[in-house]
């Protein structure tokens, strides 16, 4: 999965990254699990990050491999899980070619004050394929795309929160 964002914290500071990770979602868990490398994108500083997201608290762990720190902090956009019953239908779309095609829906979903613009797969699975999330207040603007997909978690530990 690759991701940027842009944020603009409270003193008026611009921070924007762009990163790569391999991601491990579960549902029955609540839980999201990334591990990769995030690259600050005006002095392009690299970061060794793992992610845990746990949706049942609405807590992002992110530990840093580099430094050995863990922090704690607030969801500011809770995921979804799926597309919900109040999303509008935009369009549909076609990725790959030939008889290699994923075809995917894209619905704009309005939760609190974030309005994200998700394509998820036709098939049953609702995989992610892009999101593009937008907040007013802080002003924040993500965007994921899903690449080398498979559907299964490769290594549960990517869920084990580290120490605090």
């Amino acid at each position: 999965m690759s991701t940027s964002s842009g944020v603009v914290l409270p003193d008026g500071k611009i921070v924007a990254t762009y990163g790569t990770y391999n991601f491990s979602y579960d549902v029955s868990r609540g839980m999201v699990g990334m591990q990769g490398v995030s690259f600050s994108a005006f002095d392009q500083q690299k970061s060794n990050l793992w992610i845990i997201e746990s949706m049942s608290d609405g807590k992002i762990y992110t530990y840093d491999r580099d430094s050995k720190q863990c922090y704690k902090s607030t969801m500011p956009i809770h995921p979804l899980t799926c597309i919900p019953d109040t999303a509008t239908y935009i369009r549909s779309v076609t990725y790959g070619y030939g008889d290699k095609q994923i075809i995917g829906d894209t619905w704009l979903v309005k939760i609190d004050q974030a309005v994200s613009y998700s394509t998820v797969s036709r098939d049953g699975l609702c995989v992610p394929l892009t999101g593009h999330t937008f907040l007013q207040n802080p002003a924040v603007a993500t965007a994921i795309t899903t690449t080398d997909f498979v559907p299964k978690i490769i290594d549960p530990a990517i869920f084990n929160i580290p120490d605090e």
